[in-house]
């Protein structure tokens, strides 16, 4: 590594040498930017300064708890040593090769680049020295001070709060060419106080930039509309002071002219090319960032760019709704947070996102809510800006080195699901019936902890295949154009080979034999299903009963609901005949096999008549999108179908711990274990006092009752807001989910016990879908769900089903009663109310269910 690099350098980009902000000044320079010239000093230098005193690692390494005293004294005693070593002669030859030469009159500012800072996740904003104005002999000494702040006590309480290690934390120095600015200030490409990502935000003053980023005077703030390039809002101070640099050297303060304190410090022109630069600069990093700006002689320069970091949360049911639909027990949700928070951190570092410190999901009222801010902060932007098909060779390079993990995950994924299914399988095998409670509750704790493991990447596969799906669909829309795309876009996904697919094969070969099976369909249809199974029918056709049987062994860990709390299949086996018996109300003439068959060879066909249409050049990278996107969507499934075996393994583990506290008297039934909050548990497990017993049971009671309050009521669809009344409307927009039109009545279903009743040419309205539904779409004329979109578990077997589906129609339950009659256009997005039920009545039937 060199001692010095130049912003121009390739190998400055490099954070272990350049660190943070010398990394980011080199990369935009790189990417001509108007990045004022500079050098950066890179971690070797400070590491030759620090291994002058082979005590200095000693000290780094370990550090007594924040604010105490021994922490300061700890600090106190570091920042000495440091303070006492000299700059090594390597370092300052260095120095003055590289600045001996400058004339008097050349002023620079240096600044600290930890290697940890400006970083995604973690800004580090003002916990490191810079200084301005420095003539070339004063570098020596503010390069020694930028150092020292490494180790301020705000510098190593901020690292130890953001979970880095203090040992491996370095510093190179940016030493730049300063600018005299006669106007500077700070941008974000988001409002960070609402949130809003179609805001620019601009605080601006007079002189250096040091008086916007110190916050210690008034300063100019502007507000403008992305889009629009419109002044939305603007608060113009009484800017009485400005910062300045001196003719000998360093900062100080002036006073504003009287004639521009209260005039506004920048015109129209200038916040335009502010917001045009800014833009351009996120759209490089793929992220909103909060840079620093200069005008000066009326040029604008961009002197640091970072990531933003926070944003506050904007809690809504968008990203939730379709896989939390419903009330969700306290346990379940504590153990799957823990685990759902780590792998969100694992996977966006290993995507390259910026580190998420809040909450995506919370729980309020028992229902699930996301944080829409950072759904559409991380999620909904594209991972490379691309224009026209042109561009795309140039491109291939770069994106097949920065995603080299999209194709690496699904093998390292697929190596790593065996441990987790032998670990599985040992839980299961552990006996229970004689185990304390306190064995049971760390039985509890393996089993997620396990499952917080293995569920590690899987956030990342999600995020990829919808990545994939819609970088694949911008792409044929460029090759083919609007009109074409969208129709042959559909055809190459009509079909991937999933786990879910296997099961409803599965399920249809198990309706033929019933079919089949002489007398087994009238006694199946002439009998509540779970009555049958508890009148043993099934013994009487023994062929049928043991295949029915062999697939309640392999897939019996399949979910109803989320919640664990909810049994599986193979606790609640007659939903599985429920299931069968809807399909047999359709024709079983044509097998799914037949018409998968026909799917893959119009897909085949689709590819071809793609290929066609493509360069040469562009031909394999297509073709390799068109397969990642195909495996990320049989994966995504699978990795929810293989998620899913934890449940019956919590449900055991816990089912013998709510025994245990029922044999206390403290539960009224076992699985009420599961309106206890995890940290409430494991509070009273290690205090094991009757008292504190007796105040987790009134608490697990008191949970109960709102959950089953709660389990009957419409969750708002923006947190904070009432949930909206029935409103009579004649249309409702959506998302297309899959193509086509269809008329019927609404029928919906909100839960499992909804399946039984559902009749045949029904249009299925409910919140969402889940694979264990499936057979309802053998039934229903069109589907319409409250959320998801085309990637969702209902648009994908709508189509293969091939019946129109819309979906993410806000409040649909309200708006779409059972008895109303709509048309459902599932390309355009669109249902239509064409008969309305009676208002009154809906009001009656949803009181009635209320107190059933």
């Amino acid at each position: 590594m060199k001692t010095f690099l130049n912003f121009l350098d390739p190998t400055a980009t490099d954070v272990h040498a350049s660190g943070g902000k010398g990394a980011n000044l080199a990369n935009l320079t790189q990417n001509q930017f108007p990045v004022p010239g500079g050098q950066i000093l890179t971690t070797i230098a400070y590491e030759a300064f620090i291994q002058q005193d082979a005590s200095i690692r000693s000290f780094t390494s370990k550090f007594p708890p924040d604010s105490s005293d021994a922490f300061r004294e700890h600090i106190h005693e570091l920042r000495l040593r440091l303070e006492a070593l000299p700059l090594p002669d390597e370092v300052m030859l260095a120095l003055n090769r590289e600045y001996q030469t400058t004339g008097s009159e050349q002023r620079f500012a240096v600044r600290s680049s930890s290697t940890l800072e400006d970083l995604a996740g973690s800004a580090f904003a003002g916990q490191h020295e810079t200084f301005l104005n420095c003539r070339a002999d004063e570098i020596p000494q503010a390069v020694k001070k930028c150092y020292i702040s490494l180790w301020s006590e705000r510098a190593v309480a901020y690292r130890r709060q953001r979970g880095f290690d203090q040992a491996s934390a370095a510093m190179a120095v940016v030493i730049q060419t300063m600018v005299p600015s006669e106007i500077a200030g700070v941008a974000f490409s988001l409002n960070p106080v609402s949130g809003n990502l179609n805001e620019v935000v601009i605080d601006a003053n007079y002189g250096l930039g040091e008086s916007v980023v110190g916050g210690e005077t008034e300063v100019d703030h502007f507000e403008i509309d992305k889009s629009t390039r419109e002044l939305t809002k603007s608060m113009i101070a009484d800017k009485q002071i400005q910062i300045v640099g001196t003719k000998a050297g360093g900062v100080m303060e002036m006073k504003v002219k009287d004639s521009a304190r209260r005039a506004a410090c920048l015109d129209q022109r200038q916040l335009h090319q502010i917001v045009e630069l800014i833009g351009n600069v996120e759209e490089l990093l793929s992220f909103p960032q909060d840079i620093e700006w200069a005008f000066c002689e009326g040029q604008l320069q961009l002197l640091q760019s970072r990531p933003i970091t926070a944003i506050p949360a904007r809690w809504t049911r968008e990203e939730s709704a379709e896989r939390f639909p419903n009330a969700i027990s306290p346990m379940s949700w504590d153990l799957v947070e823990a685990g759902f928070h780590q792998s969100l951190r694992f996977s966006f570092n290993l995507m390259g996102l910026p580190a998420f410190d809040g909450k995506w999901f919370s729980s309020h009222g028992h229902y699930i809510y996301g944080d829409q801010n950072a759904v559409e902060l991380y999620l909904n932007r594209s991972p490379f800006p691309l224009r026209s098909l042109e561009e795309l060779p140039d491109l291939i390079p770069t994106l097949r080195e920065r995603f080299r993990w999209v194709q690496e995950l699904p093998t390292i994924w697929t190596r790593d699901l065996d441990h987790y299914l032998v670990r599985l399988g040992e839980l299961n095998a552990q006996p229970l019936k004689d185990a304390a409670v306190p064995e049971l509750w760390k039985y509890v704790q393996e089993i997620s902890r396990v499952g917080a493991d293995y569920f590690r990447p899987n956030i990342a596969m999600s995020i990829t295949h919808s990545a994939l799906f819609r970088m694949l669909h911008q792409l044929v829309q460029l090759a083919l154009g609007p009109d074409r795309a969208t129709p042959l876009f559909d055809r190459l996904l009509a079909f991937c080979e999933t786990k879910t697919g296997m099961i409803n094969r599965e399920l249809f070969d198990l309706a033929v034999m019933v079919r089949e099976t002489p007398g087994l369909e009238s006694r199946l249809q002439d009998a509540d299903a779970r009555e049958a199974l508890e009148s043993d029918v099934l013994t009487a056709f023994p062929t049928f009963a043991a295949r029915f049987t062999s697939f309640l062994r392999n897939h019996g860990h399949r979910e109803i609901e989320f919640d664990a709390y909810q049994p599986t299949w193979i606790e609640t086996p007659w939903i599985v005949l429920e299931h069968l018996k809807l399909i047999l109300q359709s024709p079983l003439d044509v097998s799914p096999a037949t018409k998968e068959r026909a799917l893959k060879i119009d897909m085949q066909q689709a590819e071809l008549e793609l290929m066609e249409a493509l360069p040469d050049s562009l031909r394999f990278f297509f073709s390799e999108l068109i397969r990642l996107t195909r495996l990320y969507t049989a994966l995504d499934d699978l990795e929810h179908y293989q998620t899913t075996r934890l449940v019956p393994l919590l449900r055991k583990g816990l089912r013998e711990l709510g025994s245990r506290l029922l044999n206390r008297g403290l539960l009224e039934d076992p699985m009420d274990v599961f309106f206890a909050h995890s940290t409430d548990m494991d509070h009273a497990v290690k205090i094991n006092d009757p008292e504190e017993w007796r105040r987790l049971a009134a608490r697990i009671r008191s949970e109960k009752r709102a959950y089953e309050l709660h389990r009957k009521e419409t969750p708002s669809w923006i947190l904070g807001q009432a949930a909206d009344d029935f409103r009579e409307e004649d249309s409702a927009q959506g998302i297309p989910g899959s193509a086509g039109i269809a008329e019927g009545v609404v029928r919906q279903v909100t839960s499992v016990d909804d399946m039984a009743h559902f009749p045949k040419g029904a249009v299925l309205v409910a919140r969402t879908t889940s694979p264990a539904w499936t057979p309802l779409f053998y039934s229903a004329a069109a589907v319409i769900t409250e959320s998801g979109g085309p990637l969702s578990h209902g648009a994908v077997t709508a189509r293969e089903m091939h019946i129109p589906a819309v979906m993410s129609v806000r409040n649909a339950l309200n708006l779409l009663p059972n008895g109303a009659r709509v048309r459902v256009d599932g390309a355009r997005g669109l249902v239509e109310i064409l008969q309305p039920k009676d208002v009154e009545s809906t009001k009656v039937e949803k009181a009635e269910a209320c107190y059933a």
